[in-house]
C-alpha cells in the first residue's frame, strides 16, 4: 500500500485503537439497528475526517472524501468498492428496512473496520472480528441511473475523461469529444475548454447518459455541480463586448447600482405582483407604498434628484404599470388558452443539483402539468442597427442575456424534474416597457449549451480565484476584456469608462494596498465557497448538505423541521403572506437551530418520502415566530394560489435554511471601495500613519468614573479602541457616555452599530431610557418590538413625499444597524454624514465586514464616517469564521508588517496590536474597562487570574460580594423529601457561588454528542433552583443551561420534563401548565449564541465523553502575554450574576490543561463534587460548609 505522510500524520495507531473499541461497542451493544447503523455512520464519518484533517483541499460530500482516500492509498478497486458500499449504505439508512439492515450491518462493521486497517497498517483484534461475516456481501448497486451520474476525475485526455462514478465505485470512460455528437450538436457546441478547467478530483455530473461500446456519451457534463450558481449570473456573463466569465467578476466588484433604470426595474416588479394579486391599486398608491419600501435608495438616487429625470420617470412607470395591466389581464389569457391568473406562482425559486443552478423565476404558471414561464424585463430589447420593413417599434427583440435566463430555466425544468418538451408550453418574455412586450420562446438548444459552458466557466473561475488568489485582477484591461470587438460610440462613451472605473483603482494602488485588498478578496471568495459547499471542521455546513446530508445528518445537525402540517395561512386581502406550520405529534423536543428571523426555505414533499429541496419549486420565507407547537414563517414573496397550500392528506412540509448571496456581494464591492476612499483613511487602516489626537479637546459634560475614557475617546479623532471584559458596560456606560458627549455638539451625527440584532435591541433601549430619537435600519422580523416604530421603514410611511423622507434622514442624528443591515444599505453613506461611528461587538466583526464602510463617502474627498470607536473584547469569542486558521493565514510579509497576520483576526484586533508597545497599550486610543457589575466576585475570580491578568475589580454591587446563603435558596426545605436532612444540591448551592459537579465517564451510546447523565444532574440541579425561586423566576433572567452540542438540548429538556414529574407528579392544572412552560422556555444553548447574555444562575454542560471532543470544545483558544485564553470558557463562566455550576467528566477534562487547572481551582475551594449521579439527582447526600 502507497504511504502519505499527510495521511500518517493525521491518523495514528492510537486513532486506530480508539475507533476499533468504538466500532467493537457498537457491534456487542444491544441498540437497535437503526441506532446502531447511526452510530456506525458518526463512526464512519470521524474516521474519513480524521484522515484528511491535515490536507489543505477542501472536499464535497462524503463520497469525494473516501475516493481520495482510497486513491491516495492505492487501495485496490474490489477493496475500495466494499468500503463504497458501506459509505452507501451509511447514507441510506432512512429508506432501508430493518432485515437489509440486519443483514447489512456485519458487512459494513468490517468496511469500517478494514477503512482504520488501510489508513495506519494495524490490525483490529480479534475480539471485533469475531462479528464480521465470514462470506462477501452481495453487491445490488449495479444499476445506474441514466438522469445523471456523479463522478470524481482521475485523468483526461483530448477525447476522453476517466473518472470513478459514485453508485458502484467502478471506472468509467467518459466521451467529451467529437465522437460525442450528444454533447457537440454535431458541431454547434464546443465542450474542449473542459481540458483546460479540469483537475485531479474535479466532481463532475454526466447527465442523460448513453453508452456506447463501454463509453459513456452524456448530453450535459456539469463541472462542480454542488457549487450552485445563479442564473442571473450565468447571463450577466453574456454582455455586448464580451462572452466571459470576467463579466461577472466585475460586476461583483462595482458598487450596487443605483439609477433610474434600476428602480424602474424594481417598480414594474410591483407592478406586476399587484396585477397577480388582482390589487386593483392606483398608480398613486403603487407609488407611494413603493417609495416607503425603498426610501434610502431613491433619496440617494442622483438621477432622481433633477426634476425632469422625475418627471420621466413617473411617465415611464405609469406606461409600464398600464401595459403590465393590459398583457397580463388581456393579453395573455387570450394567447394561453389555459392562463388562469389564480394558478400563478410568483418568484418560486428551484435548486438543480443536477446542472449546478438555481433561479428565482419572476412568474410560473403550472395547470395539468404543463409549464408557463413569464420573465419579466422593464428595460429595452435588444438593440436593432438594420431595421427591416416589417420592424415594429412596439415589439421588443429579445436581448440575448435574457434568451440565456429562459434557456437555462427550459433546461432546468427539463434535466432536473423530467418535463417532457411538450409540456414545457410557453417560456416568455415580459417587456413592459413595451406595448407589444410579450415575446415567446422557442427552444434554442445551442444557446443552452453555451449557456452550460458559461456556468461551467464561471464555477471553475469562482474556485480558482479562491484558490490560487486575485491576480487576474491586476492585468485585465478594458481591451483584453472586449473580446467581441466593440467599437463605436457605444464602447467609447458607456462600456469602456465603466470598466476603467472599476479596473484603474487596482491598477494605481500602492503595492502594500493592492496585497492588502487580492488577500481579503480571496478570504471572502473562500468564505463564499465554503458557505455554498461546506467547510472541513464542521460536518452538515454548507448550502449543498441540502443534497448532500441525510435525513438523519440534518437531524442531528438541528438543520430541518420536517413532519410540518399547514394549520393555516395568514393573508393580506386576496394574497398568502404568513403560514403558521404545526410540528409533528411524534416529534420530540425542538434541537433546531433555527432563530426568529432566519432565512429559510420551505417546500412540500409526501410523507414517507424523504424531503428533498431539489425535487420542486421551493419559497423562501423568514421565521416569524417559534413555540412549543409549532413555527409561522413570512413569505418573502406572497402567493395567490391557495391551492399551493391545502395540500393533500399525505402531504408535509419541510423548513430548511437558506442561504442569500447579496450580502456576500456587498462585501466584494465593499472591499473593492476601500481602493478608492481618500488617502488618509487608507493609510489609517493598513498603519501607515499614527491616528491623531487633540489633547486641546475638553469634556463638556460630566460622565463621573468614565471621565477619562470620555475625554480620550473625543480627544482621537480618528480612531478609538474600548476593551471591555464581561460585565463591564460596555454598553450601559461606555457606548452611552461617549455617544451622549458627542451629542452636545448640536451638529453632530453619529452612527452606532454592532455585530447582532440582540447588541442593537440593547443600545436601542439605552437610547429610548435616555429619551435620545434614533432611526434604526433593517427588518421588522429582527427588531424587538418596541423598537419597531423607530425602523426607518416604518417612519417613512408617515412622510408624504421624497422631500419629506430626505429631511427626516438628515434631521435625525441618531441611526443604529447592525453591520450587515447598513452594508445591505450603503447608500444611506452618500447622503448623510456621521461625525462618529460607535461600533459595539467589534472583535466579532470580520474586517471585510467593516472596510466598506469605513471606506464610504459622501463626496470624492470627504468620508462619510469621519472618526470611528471600537468596542470588544478579543477574549471572548471572536467572529464565525468558516474557513480552518491554516486557509485564512497571511503569508505576505508586507501584511505581516501591518499585523495582519491572519484574515480571521477582527479590524478591532489587529489595530490594538498596533496600539501595543512593551510597556502596554497607548492610552490616547486604548482604554479597557476594569470594572464589572455582573458576577459576583468568586465567579469572576477564574476568568479574572486565567484570563485578565487579576485587572478586574468588582463594581462592587450588593450582589458581587454577599455569602451565598443570603439567597432564596436558604429558606428553601424540600416539602415531599424522605431524607432528615436539607437536599444535597441545595447545600452545594447555599455554601458555593462556583461549584464543579463530576459526571462519570459514559461508554458508547447511539448519539456521541449526548450525555443522559450529564442531562439527569443539570435537570435536577434546575428542579431545585426552581421549586425555590417559583415567586420570582423569570424564564429570561433566572437559570440559563449552556452546553456545546444542540443534541444534548434536546436531551436536558427530557430529563427536565421527567424531573418535575418526579417532583410535582402528572398535575394538569392550568397552574401546572404555566409552570411547565416556565420550564420549557429556559434558554438552553450553545456557548456562541450566549454571549452578550447573563443569567443568575448558569449551568455549564460541558457534555463530552471522548478526549477527541476536546479539540471542538477549546477550538477557540489562543496565548496572549504568555497566558492561554479560552475565549468559549471564558464566555460560559462569566454568564452568571450569583451561581455558577458546572457539570463535567473530569477524566476527559483535565486532559486540557486549562480545564484541568479549573478543575483544581475548585477542588482548592472545596467546590468539587464527586457524587454519584443518583445520589446527585435525588439530592440524598451531606455537603460539609465547615469553613477554616
Amino acid at each position: 500500500m502507497h504511504s502519505n505522510n499527510t495521511i500518517e500524520k493525521s491518523f495514528t495507531t492510537e486513532h486506530a485503537m480508539l475507533f476499533f473499541k468504538e466500532i467493537e461497542e457498537v457491534a456487542a451493544g444491544s441498540f437497535a439497528i437503526h441506532a446502531k447503523y447511526a452510530m456506525l455512520r458518526d463512526i464512519f464519518k470521524r474516521i474519513v475526517n480524521q484522515a484528511l484533517s491535515q490536507t489543505s483541499i477542501n472536499f464535497i460530500g462524503l463520497f469525494a472524501k473516501v475516493d481520495y482516500l482510497m486513491k491516495q492509498l492505492d487501495v485496490p478497486t474490489d477493496t475500495a468498492q466494499l468500503i463504497h458500499d458501506t459509505r452507501r449504505m451509511l447514507n441510506a439508512i432512512h429508506t432501508t428496512s430493518e432485515d437489509e439492515l440486519t443483514t447489512s450491518l456485519p458487512h459494513d462493521l468490517k468496511a469500517t473496520t478494514l477503512l482504520v486497517e488501510l489508513l495506519c497498517e494495524s490490525m483490529a483484534p480479534t475480539s471485533l472480528t469475531a462479528y464480521f461475516p465470514t462470506t462477501n456481501r452481495k453487491r445490488r448497486w449495479s444499476k445506474l441511473d441514466a438522469k445523471v451520474l456523479r463522478c470524481v476525475v482521475e485523468y483526461w485526455d483530448d477525447q476522453y475523461i476517466y473518472a470513478t462514478e459514485e453508485q458502484n465505485a467502478s471506472s468509467v470512460k467518459v466521451c467529451y469529444g467529437t465522437q460525442n455528437e450528444y454533447l457537440w450538436l454535431g458541431g454547434k457546441a464546443d465542450w474542449s475548454y473542459l481540458k483546460q478547467i479540469l483537475h485531479k478530483n474535479t466532481q463532475i455530473n454526466l447527465v442523460h447518459i448513453r453508452i456506447e461500446d463501454g463509453v459513456y456519451m452524456p448530453e450535459l457534463i456539469i463541472y462542480e455541480p454542488d457549487y450552485l450558481i445563479d442564473i442571473t449570473a450565468v447571463a450577466s456573463c453574456f454582455e455586448t463586448y464580451a462572452e466571459s466569465p470576467y463579466v461577472h467578476l466585475l460586476n461583483m466588484l462595482k458598487p450596487p447600482p443605483n439609477t433610474v433604470h434600476i428602480h424602474l426595474g424594481n417598480l414594474a416588479g410591483q407592478f406586476l405582483d399587484e396585477t397577480i394579486h388582482n390589487k386593483h391599486t392606483s398608480f398613486n398608491e403603487s407609488i407611494i407604498d413603493f417609495f416607503h419600501h425603498n426610501a434610502i435608495s431613491l433619496t440617494s438616487c442622483e438621477d432622481l434628484k433633477d426634476t425632469q429625470t422625475v418627471a420621466r420617470f413617473y411617465s415611464d412607470a405609469r406606461q409600464q404599470q398600464q401595459n403590465i395591466a393590459n398583457l397580463i389581464g388581456e393579453v395573455l389569457p387570450q394567447e394561453v388558452k389555459e392562463f388562469d391568473a389564480r394558478a400563478v406562482v410568483l418568484e418560486p425559486t428551484f435548486f438543480s443539483e443536477v446542472l449546478g443552478i438555481q433561479g428565482r423565476l419572476d412568474l410560473l404558471h403550472v395547470k395539468n402539468g404543463d409549464i408557463t414561464i413569464i420573465e419579466q424585463k422593464s428595460g429595452k430589447g435588444a438593440f436593432v442597427p438594420f431595421p427591416t420593413d416589417d420592424f415594429n417599434p412596439n415589439r421588443p427583440e429579445p436581448q440575448e442575456k435574457h434568451l440565456v435566463q429562459l434557456s437555462l430555466y427550459r433546461a432546468l425544468f427539463n434535466y432536473e424534474f423530467g418535463k417532457r418538451a411538450d409540456q414545457l408550453r410557453h417560456f416568455m418574455l415580459l417587456y413592459s416597457k413595451y406595448s407589444e412586450g410579450l415575446v415567446s420562446i422557442a427552444n434554442m438548444p445551442q444557446l443552452t449549451l453555451r449557456a452550460i459552458r458559461m456556468r461551467n466557466l464561471l464555477t471553475w473561475l469562482n474556485i480558482s480565484c479562491t484558490n490560487d488568489g486575485f491576480n487576474i485582477l491586476t492585468s485585465l484591461t478594458p481591451e483584453i476584456l472586449n473580446r467581441n470587438h466593440l467599437t463605436g460610440r457605444l464602447w467609447v462613451q458607456w462600456v469602456r469608462p465603466e470598466l476603467e472605473r472599476t479596473l484603474n483603482p487596482i491598477s494605481q494602488a500602492s503595492t502594500l494596498e493592492r496585497a492588502y485588498y487580492l488577500r481579503f478578496l480571496r478570504f471572502i471568495s473562500k468564505e463564499h465557497l465554503l458557505s455554498k459547499i461546506g467547510n472541513k471542521t464542521k460536518d452538515d455546513s454548507g448550502f449543498a448538505a441540502a443534497w448532500l446530508d441525510t435525513l438523519e445528518d440534518k437531524r442531528a445537525a438541528g438543520n430541518i423541521y420536517e413532519e410540518l402540517t399547514i394549520e393555516s395561512f395568514g393573508e393580506n386581502g386576496d394574497t398568502i403572506e404568513r403560514l403558521q406550520l404545526k410540528f409533528s405529534t411524534a416529534r420530540s423536543v425542538d434541537t433546531s437551530n433555527f432563530r426568529l428571523g432566519d432565512i429559510v426555505i420551505l417546500y412540500p414533499y409526501r410523507h414517507g418520502e424523504v424531503p428533498n429541496a431539489c425535487a420542486q419549486m421551493v419559497h423562501r420565507a423568514s421565521i416569524s415566530n417559534i413555540t412549543e407547537a409549532g413555527v409561522e414563517v413570512v413569505l418573502r414573496n406572497p402567493q395567490t394560489d391557495h391551492r399551493l397550500f391545502l395540500s393533500a392528506e399525505d402531504t408535509r412540509w419541510a423548513i430548511e435554511h437558506d442561504m442569500f448571496e447579496s450580502s456576500v456581494k456587498s462585501l466584494y464591492s465593499g472591499l473593492h471601495s476601500f481602493l478608492s476612499t481618500p488617502q488618509p483613511r487608507r493609510d489609517l487602516i493598513l498603519c501607515q500613519r499614527k491616528p491623531t489626537v487633540d489633547e486641546s479637546i475638553t469634556l463638556a459634560g460630566d460622565y463621573g468614573a468614565f471621565n477619562q475614557l470620555v475625554l480620550h475617546a473625543k480627544q482621537a479623532r480618528d480612531l478609538f479602541l474600548v476593551i471591555g471584559p464581561p460585565g463591564t458596560g460596555k454598553t450601559s456606560f461606555a457606548l452611552l457616555n461617549i455617544l451622549k458627549e458627542e451629542l452636545t455638539n448640536p451638529n453632530a451625527n453619529v452612527l452606532l452599530l454592532s455585530y447582532t440584532n440582540r447588541a442593537v435591541d440593547e443600545i436601542c433601549s439605552k437610547l429610548v431610557e435616555s429619551n435620545i430619537d434614533f432611526l434604526r435600519i433593517g427588518s421588522e422580523l429582527n427588531c424587538e418590538k418596541t423598537f419597531k416604530p423607530h425602523l426607518l421603514c416604518n417612519r417613512a410611511t408617515t412622510c408624504p413625499n421624497a422631500h419629506a423622507v430626505a429631511n427626516l434622514i438628515s434631521n435625525t442624528r441618531v441611526f443604529c444597524a447592525t453591520t450587515t443591515a447598513l452594508n445591505a444599505n450603503i447608500h444611506l453613506l452618500k447622503i448623510k454624514h456621521f461625525d462618529l461611528a460607535i461600533i459595539d461587538e467589534a472583535s466579532q466583526i470580520l474586517e471585510p465586514h467593516l472596510i466598506g464602510l469605513l471606506s464610504a463617502r459622501t463626496s470624492i474627498t470627504q468620508n462619510s464616517i469621519s472618526r470611528f470607536v471600537l468596542i470588544g473584547d478579543h477574549k471572548q469569542l471572536p467572529a464565525v469564521v468558516q474557513q480552518t486558521a491554516e486557509e485564512s493565514q497571511v503569508d505576505e510579509p508586507e501584511l505581516h508588517a501591518i499585523h495582519l497576520t491572519n484574515c480571521r483576526l477582527s479590524l478591532f484586533e489587529r489595530l490594538l496590536t498596533n496600539c501595543k508597545a512593551t510597556d502596554g497599550y497607548n492610552p490616547h486610543l486604548v482604554y479597557m474597562l476594569t470594572r464589572q457589575g455582573r458576577m459576583h466576585q468568586e465567579i469572576a475570580e477564574f476568568s479574572n487570574i486565567e484570563f485578565y491578568g487579576s485587572k478586574l475589580a468588582v463594581v462592587p454591587l450588593p450582589h458581587q460580594t454577599l455569602p451565598p446563603d443570603t439567597d432564596e435558596l436558604s429558606e428553601l426545605k424540600i416539602q415531599n423529601s424522605k431524607y432528615k436532612y436539607p437536599n444535597g444540591i441545595v447545600q452545594i448551592l447555599n455554601a458555593h457561588r462556583i461549584a464543579f459537579i463530576a459526571s462519570p465517564r459514559v461508554g458508547n451510546t447511539t448519539a456521541m454528542k449526548t450525555n443522559q447523565v450529564e442531562a439527569e444532574i443539570i435537570a435536577a440541579t434546575v428542579m431545585q433552583i426552581f421549586s425555590s425561586t417559583a415567586d420570582s423566576f423569570d424564564e429570561a433572567q433566572t437559570i440559563g443551561i449552556i452546553v456545546p452540542y444542540r443534541n444534548q438540548i434536546a436531551t436536558i429538556r427530557n430529563a427536565i420534563d421527567a424531573a418535575y414529574r418526579t417532583m410535582f407528579g402528572n398535575a394538569d392544572s392550568k397552574h401546572d401548565e404555566a409552570q411547565r412552560n416556565k420550564l420549557h422556555n429556559i434558554t438552553i444553548d450553545t456557548v456562541e449564541r450566549y454571549q452578550g447574555s447573563q443569567r443568575d444562575y448558569i449551568i455549564y454542560g460541558f457534555t463530552v465523553r471522548h478526549p477527541y471532543q476536546l479539540r471542538f470544545l477549546t477550538n477557540n483558544t489562543f496565548e496572549e502575554d504568555g497566558m492561554r485564553i479560552d475565549r468559549k470558557l471564558n464566555v460560559a463562566m462569566t454568564r452568571a450574576r450569583l451561581h455558577l455550576i458546572m457539570v463535567g467528566n473530569p477524566e476527559v477534562l483535565q486532559q486540557d490543561e486549562t480545564f484541568s487547572r479549573l478543575i483544581n481551582f475548585a477542588k482548592q475551594r472545596d467546590a468539587y463534587y464527586d457524587i454519584p449521579a443518583e445520589k446527585y439527582c435525588a439530592g440524598n447526600f451531606l455537603v460539609n460548609t465547615d469553613k477554616e
